[in-house]
């Protein structure tokens, strides 16, 4: 019973750290740390293509226990759901996002914002990491 759950808890993290990626785009212009609007937007569709890829090939392992399933789906289909947005609804929302990154309003993410909303999102997908931890503990005893 232990490392069904502790496997779980150790997928759970690992999903949650992708969402922490979401303002780091692999490529930047000509050798430049400054990220734009389009640059971040072309990243988050190829990010969230690669994402929906990656949850289909999970979800079709035959051995997934029944709360990783759970879980994969839920995330799985958020991914579908913004896919399937309209590209004026999901430029809308990177839009959203993007200015909740850009600290100095001057329509660029620099490497200090893109590392300060790291950490901001650190923070907050990590937020209960010692009380899970602790559940996975106790439940090995």
């Amino acid at each position: 019973m232990i490392w069904p759950v502790f496997a779980a808890a150790v997928a759970l993290a690992a999903a949650l750290g992708l969402s922490v990626q979401a303002a780091q785009p692999a490529e930047s212009t000509a050798g430049s740390d400054i990220i734009t609007f389009e640059q971040y937007r072309d990243w988050r569709l190829a990010f969230t293509e690669r994402r929906r890829d990656e949850l289909a090939s999970q979800l079709a392992a035959a051995d997934l226990a029944a709360e990783r399933k759970t879980r994969l789906e839920q995330t799985k289909s958020y991914y579908d759901w913004l896919a399937g947005l309209s590209d004026a609804d999901r430029d809308r929302r990177f839009r959203e996002r993007f200015a909740r990154i850009d600290a100095n309003r001057d329509g660029q993410l620099d490497p200090a914002e893109r590392a300060a909303w790291r950490d901001k999102q650190r923070a907050f997908y990590n937020r209960d990491r010692p009380a899970r931890q602790q559940h996975v503990r106790d439940e090995a005893r």
